[in-house]
């Protein structure tokens, strides 16, 4: 069991008028979902249901949209791969967001574009809810289609089309335990979708709660105290090695230490039944590895057709956090001087305290709230959409903290007993609360259509323009540390999509998209951005495209302006002596940082070959460069001790006491990699013919199948230069810009399942090659070695209505039981002696290990 109990949540602010607008809007909006059930529900006679179709008794009877309906810009091109309902269902996920995370991963894609029904989607949140029932089928379109409707070069585009009719409420409920023990979560949510023809609404409401994991309920090599620290007490000298004389005498030899007896009024004989030990500090029982988390949300979004050729968008969500970790206790030396009436002592000691009922607590509290809406248009072929978005985010911290003790220690009034227990309580303890207020309002509009003909076809044009006011508001206490930002973003953007060679030429297809965009920050300055990709089909089962991105990004105002965090106790390894010490850590916001551009080059070869197996093969080769790249402050090695002297303060003795962490500009960075991958589905039985349902269609009996995807990244350069004039330094043969050590050159992902639909089972393995950390000096260079870690994650699946078809209470019903890191893998790392450092001990790396999962998730 915990020793310590959750402590209660930072005091609550008042819901502001923005966030009560929100809370209107979404519950009005929720009310409408209802509404249109209810009509729904009214409409299902048996007639009207006889003329759709179903019976009275069947409410989610789907009907998919037989037909391909997409924006003009994409109807020349041709899907890569289709996931229809039978294949997003043997994932065993929830929502519409979940399964595009999976297969964009599968896929190697950092930033697909989202379409809906054939219409781009700017605000993947306007979908990300629905549930996977929603889904007749998913098209991935080729890599460089997301040019064409406004996103990145190079990238996919996904075309996720809905069923024509749905009603529905999808009940989950999921309980996550780690079998190390010390560790759950539970989870719930709640989806109620509508859907007819174009329109549709969805509402989510999700709640999950994790407990706290301590650093006693695992097996942690504890730190070394510089003070031996206690709750029952530790006697040590006031000055030399001898605590006292007289106390030598009675133990019969010297004592330099000793641990308190526990009593109110102790002898030296008491005493020295303890010589020389320790009382333990207990620590353990107060220093949490993963803190408690209570993270919350409702949602709500959907799609109305206002008229033939206008729909409206929106999507409302809200969220709230509490999270609560623990960092140790407060502790302070007494000084008893000989005058104290109950001292046994012939000399001033130092007794060392602890108070196990203050823990040291961090607790933070996030509230937020996001409104958008977009009015899509469409003329011809010509596209418009007009769109707004309000998001704010309010977040709060409070960290208790050891509070100042001059000289270093606390002198014990002659009248006050140091052995009765309430010495502890008198150990000062400071509690710093930040709270930060952001508000981002966006407004951007949108036009894409045919500009002119050529001979391979139309060249077709994009315009943008928008707005960003962005604020930030910052406040600290109990020492007042107010801060504000405000910028303002105007930007506009233009793109062209030029036909190079029409299909059915000697060379294949192949266009050029070309964008550009100029971004005016005021008194920040100015971006430019621009892109071209080049995409070439030479056969119809091949395609490469080469792509070049130069992204200039500006700093986000949470890296300038964000509150001041100062944390204690933090463990931390330091490069330059070896040693694992607790220090204090400074965060937040750092004036004077430099927005940062990326140049990213990527030639992309996807070739399938087989259409039948959806055989997929993909090569990616990418080049990025990096100028002003921000990036948390790096272990303090000597290369970065040199470029950053003023971030890492030592004591007297060189021992490292405070580090820095406030986010810094690199001067630049350099990579080169090539990830390989392939991707297939074999059936292992040929598929029966569809055959009719009573009041349900008809839906196919069987078609197990089989599911396969593998890719390997491979590393080729990774080099960076933390400021100007000093030397370039190699991220794969020890250097570093994080804590975790160098980069692994190699990374390799692999996944197999063999499903029926909705029961099956996936294996999901992950591997990652060795990383160096150079550490020491230039006088006495060391080297951590960070092992391999390779990582293995199953899941069961069932369908239990189509196991057990004759009982309602089973229909639509799914159990999922899961194992994550089957093997309960924990990374090694080891200095040049094999000696493992106390703060990247296994435990440190994976806190949880192996967890165990079941879930239950009934749609009705």
């Amino acid at each position: 069991m915990s020793a310590i109990a959750p402590a209660g949540d930072v005091r609550q602010p008042g819901m502001g008028p923005v966030r009560r607008a929100l809370v209107v809007a979404c519950s009005g909006l929720a009310l409408s979902v209802g509404i249109s059930s209810v009509a729904l529900a009214q409409d299902s006679t048996p007639a009207a249901a006889a003329a759709e179709g179903q019976t009275a008794g069947e409410d989610r009877q789907i009907v998919v949209i037989g037909s391909r309906t997409i924006v003009a810009t994409l109807k020349d091109i041709a899907v890569e791969q289709e996931y229809e309902s039978d294949r997003v269902a043997s994932y065993a996920i929830s929502t519409i967001g979940e399964f595009l995370a999976q297969i964009a991963r599968e896929n190697g894609d950092d930033d697909p574009a989202i379409l809906v029904n054939g219409q781009p989607v700017k605000d993947i949140g306007d979908i990300a809810d629905f549930p996977a029932e929603a889904i007749a089928k998913v098209e991935t379109l080729p890599k460089g289609a997301a040019s064409r409707i406004g996103g990145a070069s190079g990238q996919r585009a996904y075309n996720i089309v809905l069923t024509n009719q749905l009603r529905s409420a999808t009940l989950t409920a999921s309980h996550q335990h780690a079998t190390e023990g010390g560790w759950d979560n539970t989870r719930g949510e709640a989806l109620f979708t509508y859907i007819k023809g174009k329109d549709r609404a969805n509402l989510t409401l999700r709640a999950a709660g994790s407990g706290f994991l301590l650093e006693s309920e695992r097996d942690v090599t504890p730190l070394a105290q510089f003070t031996p620290f206690s709750a029952g007490g530790n006697v040590s000298p006031f000055s030399g090695t001898e605590i006292d004389p007289a106390l030598s005498l009675v133990a019969g030899r010297l004592v330099t230490s000793a641990a308190l007896p526990g009593t109110s009024n102790p002898t030296l004989a008491a005493i020295a039944v303890g010589a020389n030990t320790l009382n333990p500090g207990n620590l353990a029982n107060f220093r949490s590895l993963r803190g408690q988390s209570r993270p919350y949300e409702a949602a709500i979004a959907g799609n109305k057709v206002l008229a033939p050729w206008l729909e409206l968008s929106f999507n409302g969500r809200l969220n709230w956090t509490r999270d609560t970790s623990f960092s140790g206790l407060p502790g302070a030396r007494f000084l008893v001087p000989t005058t104290n009436a109950f001292t046994p002592f012939t000399r001033p000691v130092f007794v060392a305290l602890n108070d196990p009922s203050r823990p040291l607590r961090n607790a933070s509290r996030s509230e937020g709230g996001t409104l958008s809406l977009t009015l899509n248009a469409n003329f011809n072929d010509w596209r418009v959409t007009l769109g707004g978005k309000y998001d704010e985010r309010r977040r709060t911290f409070a960290f208790d903290q050891l509070g100042t003790i001059p000289g270093g220690f606390i002198t014990v009034d002659n009248a006050v007993n140091p052995f009765g227990g309430t010495l502890a309580t008198s150990i000062p303890v400071t509690t710093r609360t930040t709270r930060s207020t952001t508000i981002v309002r966006e407004i951007a509009t949108d036009a894409e259509g045919p500009l002119f003909a050529v001979p391979a076809g139309l060249v077709r044009l994009r315009l943008g323009a928008g707005a960003a006011w962005l604020s930030l508001d910052s406040s600290v206490s109990p020492v007042p540390d107010d801060r504000s930002f405000r910028r303002t973003e105007l930007t506009a953007k233009a793109g062209l999509t030029i036909p190079l060679m029409a299909k059915g030429s000697f060379v294949g297809s192949s266009d050029l998209a070309l964008d550009a965009a100029h971004v005016d920050l005021g008194r920040f300055g100015n971006l430019d951005r621009y892109s071209f990709a080049f995409n070439w089909q030479p056969l119809e089962w091949l395609r490469v495209v080469a792509s070049e991105i130069h992204d200039a990004r500006a700093v986000y105002p949470e890296l300038l302006a964000a509150p001041t965090l100062i944390t204690n106790n933090v463990r931390y390894f330091d490069p330059v002596t070896g040693e694992t010490v607790e220090v204090t850590t400074v965060s937040g916001g750092a004036a004077g940082l430099s927005g940062g551009t990326q140049r990213t080059r990527r030639l992309s070869l996807t070739a399938s070959p087989l259409r039948k197996y959806n055989l997929q093969l993909n090569a990616d080769y990418i080049v990025s460069d990096l100028r002003n790249q921000l990036g948390g402050l790096p272990p303090p090695s000597t290369a970065v001790v040199a470029a950053f002297p003023d971030r890492f303060q030592r004591d007297a003795s060189g021992r490292l006491v405070l580090v820095d962490q406030r986010t810094v500009n690199f001067d630049r960075q350099h990579s080169r990699e090539l990830r390989t991958a392939m991707s297939f589905t074999i059936p292992l039985a040929t598929p029966t013919t569809s055959v009719p349902r009573p009041g349900a269609g008809r839906r196919r009996i069987s078609r197990p199948t089989l599911q396969f995807n593998a890719s390997h990244t491979w590393l080729l350069a990774s080099t960076t230069v933390i400021r100007s004039g000093l030397g370039e330094v190699d991220l794969l043969d020890g250097g570093a810009i994080g804590l975790g050590g160098g980069r692994s050159r190699h990374a390799a992902d692999v996944g197999l399942a063999i499903t029926d639909g909705g029961t099956g089972f996936r294996i999901n393995a992950n591997w990652r090659a060795r990383s160096f950390l150079q550490t020491g000096t230039l006088t006495a260079p060391d080297r951590l070695v960070f092992a391999p870690t390779s990582k293995i994650d199953m899941r069961l699946f069932a369908d239990l209505g189509a196991i057990f078809n004759k009982s309602r209470l089973t229909k639509d019903t799914r159990i999922t039981f899961a194992l994550e890191n089957v093997a309960n893998e924990r990374q090694r790392v080891v200095n040049s002696l094999g000696i493992v450092p106390i703060s990247y001990q296994p435990v440190y790396r994976e806190a949880v290990g192996r967890t165990f999962m079941v879930e239950l998730r009934k749609v009705f």
